[in-house]
């Protein structure tokens, strides 16, 4: 059965062309993985490649080297839309992702909501940071017993 050929990664410093045949694909070091690539520092699933409507939308599955889009660091998790001419790279593996883009990047319904609630999250929020602990926020009880108390009427 023919897929449709959806573009192709282009190996920086030679190699063959890794065609992009479906999606989603999932790119590590495993056996099972859509793109095996065998090399130390690339996780099982390092990442995977989705193509939903005419782009591709890479996503970090976790890894611990990191992806990168044109030299920035994805958040570990996080998705984002590529574009024709990106390069990626997977650990130290460096590709650059050739294709039609036939869509635009505000069309996308998960990826662009994923986009646009990181972008709209203050940083501390983000980082967990704000609200204070628990503990911190506890009410001090009052004493009963404390003669430094006066009673409330």
């Amino acid at each position: 059965m023919d897929h449709p050929i959806n573009g192709e990664l282009v190996p920086q410093g030679g190699g063959d062309s890794i065609p992009l045949t479906r999606s989603p694909l999932v790119l590590g070091r495993r056996d099972t993985c859509d793109i095996a690539l065998q090399f130390p520092n690339i996780s099982g699933k390092h990442c995977e490649l989705i193509f939903k409507e005419g782009l591709w939308i890479l996503h970090d599955l976790d890894s611990t080297n990191g992806v990168f889009v044109n030299d920035a660091r994805l958040d570990t998790g996080a998705k984002r839309v590529v574009h024709n001419g990106d390069v990626l790279a997977i650990a130290t593996r460096s590709f650059v992702i050739q294709y039609n883009e036939t869509g635009r990047a505000s069309d996308l319904d998960d990826a662009g909501d994923d986009m646009a609630t990181a972008l709209s999250m203050p940083l501390l929020e983000k980082a967990n940071l704000l609200h204070p602990p628990k503990h911190a926020r506890q009410q001090p009880r009052e004493d009963p017993d404390d003669p430094t108390l006066s009673p409330s009427e």
